[in-house]
């Protein structure tokens, strides 16, 4: 079997849009390549979609006029284009990402879900709202249409409330896309259920997977070599990303300030994507900050490092870095309301604490800290969690079935 997979880039996001999963599929009987707006991978199976310079300027203007009107991904009709394009036409069924980063107009998906085979996987809430990939805390507004939207400067911002119109549009659009959607957590897939847009969906929930051969327990001590993190040093890592509001990096920096003076004498902390954290922290922290990491030993070398992983989002529809820490086996405090405490199978694996609380999280550093064999125990159970849910053979496994269901339903008519 075929499979196109459509994407905005290919390797940003590579562990979510299939990219990495090839060979996987491969396995499966399932030939896979991808078409993607913004490239960087130099493979055969992976091409940029509409490199011509026209369709960029087109682009850059209807992403301008999209952001004056309040609107989103409407105005990208270039993407209708891809109906012509060989790989698309010869796919027996074709895979949609996230679609919301200015460089797609839903309005194509209708047409181009009727040509082949479609499946859908919906990363985030997106799909659900009215402007933003994440409703804000408490908002439940995506329920009832929009409207009177409390935060217009959520990612992805609108100058002025055009959120009802937004949310009517994908309400009227989707019973006109003929494609299975994919969801990879149960708050996502509850969050569906109670949409009022995803109503009548072919709904599927698989979670993500991850390769277990590459993510594995072990080398701690020459991980932190190359690192230059002394031995004996207990290792804190978290994702630095100030500018999300979603991904917890103000919660990360609090609970660490909380520890007790006698905690931070041993502790290093380890920071990946942005740089900051040792100014965030300040002095009395040791932090190494590993910044935007792009070779895969590198990202494996952060969770080796690693006793304990922060990760306290607000909002998430899965938490892939949560599982390769798992999958390493290092346990992870997340925060409740997401699909993390699932994800971690907290308090048993994982622990959970409310949004927001940044001294329970620093309670459970220093209770870590104070029990290894408990920190032991948990990284365990962490990694036979993740091997009993989260291989990506398992993941490839339900994929190629969901295709070739939707590949059948096609041809029965």
């Amino acid at each position: 079997m075929r499979a196109l997979q459509i994407s905005n880039w290919d390797t940003v996001g590579s562990r979510f849009n299939n990219l990495d999963l090839a060979p996987e599929l491969r396995a499966e009987g399932v030939e896979s390549r991808m078409l993607a707006w913004r490239t960087r991978a130099q493979r055969p199976d992976v091409r940029r979609l509409l490199p011509a310079i026209p369709f960029r300027a087109f682009n850059r203007l209807a992403v301008r006029l999209d952001r004056l009107r309040s609107a989103q991904a409407r105005l990208g009709l270039h993407t209708h284009l891809l109906a012509a394009d060989r790989w698309f036409r010869e796919a027996e069924v074709v895979h949609y990402h996230i679609l919301h980063d200015e460089w797609f107009s839903l309005d194509a998906l209708p047409r181009l879900t009727r040509l082949r085979p479609s499946v859908w996987t919906w990363h985030d809430p997106w799909p659900m709202t009215g402007h933003c990939i994440y409703p804000a805390p408490g908002c439940e507004r995506w329920r009832e249409g929009c409207g009177a939207c409390p935060d217009l400067a959520l990612p992805l911002p609108m100058r002025s409330d055009r959120t009802a119109a937004q949310h009517a549009w994908k309400h009227a659009l989707l019973p006109r896309i003929d494609a299975d959607i994919v969801v990879a957590s149960r708050v996502m897939e509850e969050m569906a259920r109670a949409s009022p847009i995803a109503r009548g969906a072919r709904l599927h929930r698989i979670p993500f997977g991850v390769d277990l051969t590459h993510f594995a327990p072990g080398g701690r001590a020459a991980a932190r070599r190359r690192l230059g993190i002394e031995p004996g040093r207990f290792v804190i890592a978290y994702r630095h990303t100030p500018s999300n509001p979603y991904k917890g990096t103000g919660l990360c920096v609090a609970a660490l300030r909380e520890l007790p003076r006698r905690a931070r004498r041993n502790l290093t902390i380890l920071t990946t994507q942005d740089a900051g954290a040792a100014h965030a922290l300040g002095p009395e922290f040791d932090v190494r900050e590993m910044g935007w990491i792009k070779e895969a030993e590198a990202m494996l070398d952060s969770y080796r490092a690693t006793d304990l992983f922060l990760m306290p989002s607000s909002a998430e529809a899965f938490g892939m870095m949560a599982l390769e820490a798992m999958a390493c086996g290092i346990p992870a405090i997340v925060a409740d309301g997401t699909s993390l405490p699932e994800l971690v199978d907290a308090p048993r694996c994982g622990l959970s604490v409310p949004q927001g609380d940044a001294a329970a999280i620093a309670a459970h550093i220093f209770h870590l800290m104070r029990h290894p064999a408990e920190l032991a125990a948990r990284g365990r159970a962490a990694r036979a969690l993740a091997e009993a849910r989260h291989d990506s053979r398992r993941f490839a496994a339900d994929l190629a079935a969901l295709y070739r269901e939707a590949a059948a339903r096609r041809a029965r008519g």
